[in-house]
C-alpha cells in the first residue's frame, strides 16, 4: 500500500471496492483510467467480504478473490491491495472503510471509484450523506450502463472515459463451459483460476 509519507502534498488516494469475482481487464482499464485522469497518487483495491448491494454471496471465497486481484496489479505502477475488508464480519460498508482509510492516512483525499451501474441506487448506501460529505465518488463507465445527466453531487466523471464489454458473469460462465478466458483477465489471473479450480 503507499507509504504515509507525503505531507508536502495532499495524498489523494482512490478506493475501488468490489466483489471482483473475478477481476477483468475492465476493472484494470477503469482503474488506471481514474488514476491517470484524476492525478490519484494511488489506487487502492478493496475486495469485499460481503457486498451490501448483491443478493448473493461471491461464489470464490475472500481469500481466492483477493489472490486474483494480487496478481492482477503484480507489477503495476501506484496500483495496491488491501484485505481490510475482508477482515471485518458482516456488509462490507463503504463508511466503515473510510473511516479506516481516514485513521490510517490523516487528512488524505478519499476517492471511492464506483461503476456506472451503481450510480442509481448510490443514494440508498448506508449511510450515504455522510459517505458523501467524505468522499469524492470517482464514476467508471460501464458498456449498456443508461447516461445520467447530471451527475448527483458529489460524483465525478472521467473526462476521458474508455469502456470494455466484458463482466465477471461472462467470465464465470465460461470457465464453467471449459471455454477460454485469456481475452478478458491476464494471464496470471486466468492461471490461478484454472489452478485452484474456481467457478467450475
Amino acid at each position: 500500500m503507499v507509504k504515509k509519507a507525503k505531507t508536502a502534498l495532499r495524498l489523494r488516494l482512490g478506493l475501488y471496492g468490489g466483489t471482483f469475482d473475478p477481476v477483468h481487464h475492465g476493472h484494470l482499464l477503469g482503474a488506471r483510467d481514474a488514476l491517470e485522469q484524476h492525478h490519484l497518487d494511488e489506487v487502492v483495491w478493496i475486495p469485499c467480504a460481503q457486498s451490501p448491494h448483491k443478493n448473493a454471496p461471491a461464489l470464490a471465497p475472500g481469500r481466492e478473490r483477493a489472490a486474483l486481484v494480487r496478481q492482477a496489479i503484480k507489477g503495476r505502477a501506484h496500483f495496491s491491495l488491501s484485505e481490510i475488508e475482508l477482515r471485518r464480519t458482516g456488509p462490507s460498508y463503504a463508511i466503515d472503510t473510510v473511516a479506516e482509510f481516514e485513521q490510517l492516512f490523516p487528512g488524505a483525499e478519499l476517492f471511492w471509484l464506483i461503476g456506472a451501474d451503481q450510480l442509481p441506487k448510490l443514494d440508498r448506501w448506508h449511510l450515504f450523506p455522510e459517505l458523501r460529505r467524505r468522499v469524492t465518488f470517482l464514476l467508471l463507465d460501464r458498456p449498456g450502463t443508461k447516461a445520467i445527466k447530471p451527475l448527483p453531487p458529489g460524483v465525478i466523471s472521467l473526462p476521458r472515459p474508455r469502456q470494455i464489454d466484458i463482466s465477471a458473469t461472462e467470465i464465470r460462465a465460461r470457465v464453467k463451459q471449459n471455454l477460454p478466458i485469456d481475452s478478458m483477465v491476464p494471464a496470471t489471473v486466468s492461471a490461478r483460476i484454472a489452478r485452484q479450480g474456481l467457478y467450475l
